[in-house]
């Protein structure tokens, strides 16, 4: 009989109850901030796709007034909500824009726990996942508790990573299912049935983010050139890779065709300049950024320089390199949420290079270097990460995506029932939450919407407008006539579009 593994020394004990404690202490402060709306685009686009899921539904009809004369005799664009795109060829169709990867997982937890609960218990389960999944693969790189719970930390206060994480983006998510995939291919050495889960996480994490796809170089060399387990690797991510070949075909008409629509035209040289500037100065501002340089050191070392370390700096090259040149990603701080997942294989190949020097100069301190560096980057990231969190301000989420569900509650209560609505920002949000038809003020010339309102007025139904004060002043210039501000919640406005026939005050 072999003898029992021994119990883990008590100070590992320790800090591994510490841990946790902090953790759980992280989940309460996050999830009493998180907010489950289907506000703007993308949140409303995933909590839309999620309910036709979970109704076993690929498609929606496009909400047209009948007096219109229909689906096919109006461009469908006018009354597409938000987070949808008329379906090719099935002009009475709307098809989500967003991938299935989310989506999936906001239908099966609300399944089990309601369309309120059931998005933020995966929102902060994605989160959490995330942390612990940083933690995890450091040790399993072979950094020390404290440097693996240093990356951990620097993660978990990074304002990016919490604006994302407070809201149903897909940015939080698609790093857990990244750093799942890696972690889990790190342990497939021991068994297959790791590399199973291996691919199993890597479909998600393509189902989640498309894009995740180019860290497929990356995960094969983190498992290794060992043929089986890349057979096991494919294996585990065929069921996600026939989920997405059907889901694609069925709704976009083509496997390899997406919501996106021509997404390569969102792309383009001219724009990785100005991409590598913002993302440089900003990266260099959220962590400290000697970790931004200590990869080299990890590359230089002969105890940390290998095949994992390349690995993960081939992964986050890969996906920072992508989105050097899409055309947003350069527009404000928040748009690093795109290389969210490379962030947490950057913070580790970082500390591997803290590992390298507490085996070169370090090693005449074996047993304070390793501490000391992690307390230093520590303090380091939790002081900058203060002083951005007051001046990026990523916790007014909350309220700000509170005011679409402001809007819709209203829209219920003071519109008719049958009322066309004008609106943009709030399309999806009504789509999501009221069974009005939206007419898009930022898709009509003023001569479509004097057409809307003549056949609207003759059928006797009202029109109505929910927007924003900051979009008034376009969207009345698109959508002339005689309107009425019916109510005000905050800067959400209300308004209704009075007889064809009295003059037309300015809004």
């Amino acid at each position: 009989m072999s003898n029992p593994k021994p119990p883990p020394p008590r100070r590992a004990r320790a800090f591994a109850v510490a841990l946790l404690v902090l953790l759980a202490a992280y989940g309460v402060w996050l999830g009493t901030r998180a907010v489950v709306v289907a506000g703007g685009a993308d949140s409303s686009g995933y909590l839309n796709s999620a309910r036709l899921l979970a109704a076993g539904e690929a498609f929606t009809p496009l909400r047209v007034p009948a007096e219109f004369g229909g689906a096919g005799a109006v461009p469908p664009i006018h009354f597409t909500p938000v987070g949808f795109f008329p379906r090719t060829g099935h002009p009475g169709d709307l098809v989500p824009t967003y991938p299935s990867g989310l989506p999936l997982q906001f239908a099966a937890a609300a399944g089990l726990f309601g369309w309120s609960a059931g998005p933020l218990v995966v929102m902060l389960a994605a989160a959490l996942g995330a942390i612990a999944l940083t933690y995890r693969l450091g040790r399993e790189l072979g950094l020390a508790r404290e440097l693996a719970a240093t990356g951990a930390a620097l993660l978990a206060v990074n304002p990016v990573f919490v604006f994302t994480s407070l809201q149903p983006l897909s940015d939080t998510v698609a790093t857990t299912w990244v750093l799942a995939a890696a972690w889990t291919a790190l342990r497939a050495r021991f068994h297959l049935g790791w590399a199973v889960a291996a691919g199993a996480a890597f479909a998600m994490a393509v189902l989640v983010r498309p894009t995740n796809l180019l860290l497929a170089p990356a995960v094969a060399l983190l498992l290794g050139p060992d043929w089986r387990r890349l057979l096991a690797w494919v294996a585990g991510g065929l069921p996600g890779a026939a989920w997405l070949a059907g889901y694609q075909h069925v709704l976009y008409g083509h496997a390899l065709a997406s919501g996106y629509g021509d997404i390569l035209a969102a792309f383009g040289w001219e724009y990785g300049a100005p991409t590598a500037r913002h993302f440089g100065a900003w990266l260099t501002r959220l962590l400290p950024p000697v970790l931004l340089g200590l990869p080299l050191v990890a590359l230089a070392h002969p105890a940390t320089r290998g095949r994992v370390v390349s690995a993960l700096l081939l992964g986050a090259g890969t996906l920072i390199g992508c989105y050097l040149f899409y055309e947003v990603s350069h527009e404000v701080w928040w748009c690093l949420r795109f290389i969210l997942p490379a962030l947490p294989l950057l913070l580790l190949t970082g500390l591997l290079g803290v590992e390298a020097l507490a085996r070169g100069p370090g090693a005449r301190w074996p047993r304070a270097f390793r501490p000391a560096a992690a307390i230093v980057l520590s303090l380091w990231g939790l002081g900058a990460a203060g002083y951005w969190h007051r001046q990026l301000a990523p916790l007014q989420v909350r309220p700000q995506e509170l005011a679409y569900a402001t809007g819709a509650a209203a829209a219920r209560d003071l519109f008719p029932a049958d009322a066309l609505v004008v609106c943009q920002a709030f399309s999806g949000n009504l789509r999501f939450h009221t069974g009005h038809p939206v007419l898009r003020w930022d898709q009509v010339s003023p001569e479509d919407f004097a057409r809307y309102a003549r056949l609207a007025a003759g059928a006797g139904r009202p029109i109505r407008a929910l927007v924003f004060a900051s979009e008034r002043t376009d969207a009345f210039r698109r959508c002339p006539g005689p309107w009425r501000e019916v109510a005000r919640r905050g800067g959400v406005e209300l308004w209704e579009l009075g007889p064809l026939t009295a003059p037309a005050p300015g809004p």
